[in-house]
């Protein structure tokens, strides 16, 4: 009987830890109302350093979660035209002179290299977690579906989930034809699609919920038999 009793315990420890475990990995993919995001990014030439690391730390950062951002990057010494378009955003959305600067929205933007390495990645994260944002564009707020990159002033890099550029990408055509190219070959499911399977496919996330509790039903019905 006390053996009985001792390999109902040890089941029961072995459920409660699969459903632990389970539940570490499926909660934040379930609760999360993942949004997509609209960031601005003002770079220069004539900061030097600070705008050179943080063109590094930002193209990772947009790289990473393209699949809901759209960014779009400014160089304001690339043309007077960007300069322009840098004091028109100033104006609408009340920012200091200095860049690197990152935009969200009116009185919401990350300065300087330090402040944007330490605030811009939980910032985006937890606007992609919640609702996502509309497009600060210098003539107001845009839904980042109705931005058409085609039209924007100037001559801004834009990067958007729909196509899943990465940074450091030409715009012609014959780089984005080489990568399709490239991935198309990949034959092997590799970790990136599985991450994304389960943050997005919300029906693969039921069916493993579904075949846990199956699981669960049949260590209870086998405890009960014996």
């Amino acid at each position: 009987m006390e053996l009985s009793n001792r390999k109902q315990i040890i089941v029961m420890n072995i459920f409660f830890v699969f459903f632990a475990v389970l539940f570490l990995i499926v909660a934040p993919n379930v609760s999360a109302q993942e949004g997509e995001v609209c960031i601005v990014y003002f770079t220069g030439d004539a900061c030097g350093d600070d705008c050179k690391l943080t063109d590094s730390f930002m193209d990772g950062l947009i790289n990473e979660y393209i699949e809901n951002l759209l960014a779009i990057k400014y160089n304001i010494d690339l043309s007077q035209e960007n300069k322009n378009i840098f004091e028109a955003y100033r104006r609408t959305y009340n920012l200091p002179h200095e860049v690197p600067l990152l935009l969200f929205g009116e009185n919401d933007y990350i300065s300087g290299m330090y402040n944007i390495f330490r605030n811009a990645e939980p910032k985006i994260y937890g606007l992609i977690s919640t609702n996502g944002t509309n497009c600060p564009l210098d003539s107001g707020y845009v839904p980042p579906g109705n931005v058409d990159p085609e039209v924007l002033p100037g001559d801004p890099e834009v990067y958007e989930s729909d196509e899943g550029e990465s940074p450091g990408e030409g715009e012609g055509g014959s780089d984005s034809e080489t990568g399709e190219e490239e991935k198309g070959e990949d034959f092997p499911v590799d970790l990136e699609d599985i991450e994304r399977i389960l943050r997005e496919d919300q029906t693969f996330l039921v069916l493993l919920i579904l075949v846990a509790v199956l699981i669960a039903g049949f260590l209870v019905f086998l405890l009960k038999r014996r």
